[in-house]
């Protein structure tokens, strides 16, 4: 009968338990550095999908924002946001909401699914920042 031995485990577990609790200032850049990517997509495949009103001088793509970043439990998250409003005549309405629309649609317009396009087709460039800098912390840990 063959025996395996296995030995070392103490120190995996140590290092494990070092990057167990990764600080929220690791997580907010994290975070902030993907908003970016996601912001610079969506604003990208809203152009390319004809979201840009050409009557307009200030457009809801050139409002995109992002928020601060927000613990949570599960870790943080970061949203992304259209801020200000636009005024035709006496009609405001918020950016947000014509985004809104854009991406959904309404009975007489048809949706132009901008954001949620965006932030499938570009996974990878987005999540990629967020991979970099805890992956970075990682590696200072794993050797500390």
């Amino acid at each position: 009968m063959a025996r395996l031995e296995l030995q070392g485990f103490d120190s995996l577990e140590d290092a494990f338990n070092r990057i167990a609790d990764i600080p929220f200032s690791v997580t907010e850049e994290a975070l902030d550095g993907m908003a970016e990517v996601a912001m610079a997509k969506i604003k990208s495949t809203g152009e390319s999908m004809g979201v840009r009103d050409p009557e307009s001088d200030t457009h809801i793509l050139d409002k995109l924002k992002r928020n601060k970043a927000k613990q949570t439990d599960a870790g943080g998250y970061e949203t992304i946001t259209f801020s200000g409003s636009r005024s035709r005549g006496n009609t405001k309405t918020r950016n947000a909401e014509i985004a809104f629309i854009n991406e959904f649609g309404k009975r007489n317009q048809p949706a132009r699914p901008f954001m949620g396009r965006a932030m499938s087709e570009n996974e990878d460039e987005i999540y990629a920042p967020g991979e970099k800098t805890v992956g970075d912390w990682i590696e200072t840990e794993w050797t500390r």
